[in-house]
């Protein structure tokens, strides 16, 4: 058996703990190949793993964007077809009601679909964004006119 293999002798092997191939101490032999070591490093013991078996690093995943959810600008298109409200040009100080039409510099024609006080939920052909807005009182669809009218919250 050549002195390579001797309990004692110092060789490179992967440290699971240390996560690194670093210097160890041969602690067993087997059948002429070293069977377990002793890191030099942090002092675990475990199998012999030759440094070239080691784990490789992973390649990391971004996350590819394709472009818009198919659910969003289908649901955009089908929304802005059916929009009866106003076409206005958005701003922070505007009142807006359900279906009225937001043209933004940024986001582009959108869609009104929700509102609480002083913000409205407007979906936009990319993603359903919350924006600022005036709005005081919550306002609701009047079914047996198809009229928005403002509705009060009484205590």
């Amino acid at each position: 058996m050549p002195d390579l293999y001797t309990p004692g002798a110092t060789l490179a092997s992967y440290c699971p703990t240390c996560k690194a191939s670093l210097a160890h101490t041969i602690t067993a032999v087997a059948d002429g190949k070293t069977a377990e070591v002793t890191c030099t490093t942090c002092g675990s013991r475990h199998p012999f793993k030759h440094p070239a078996d080691a784990p490789k690093a992973r390649a990391s995943r971004a996350k590819q964007r394709t472009g818009t959810p198919p659910s969003v600008a289908a649901s955009w298109e089908a929304r802005m077809a059916a929009a009866s409200g106003e076409e206005q040009v958005y701003t922070m100080a505007a009142t807006y009601c359900v279906g009225d039409i937001v043209l933004h510099e940024q986001f582009g024609k959108g869609v009104v679909l929700k509102l609480s006080t002083k913000k409205c939920t407007v979906l936009f052909q990319n993603k359903e964004r919350l924006m600022a807005s005036a709005n005081e009182v919550l306002q609701e669809l009047d079914a047996s006119r198809h009229t928005y009218r403002p509705t009060t919250h009484q205590a």
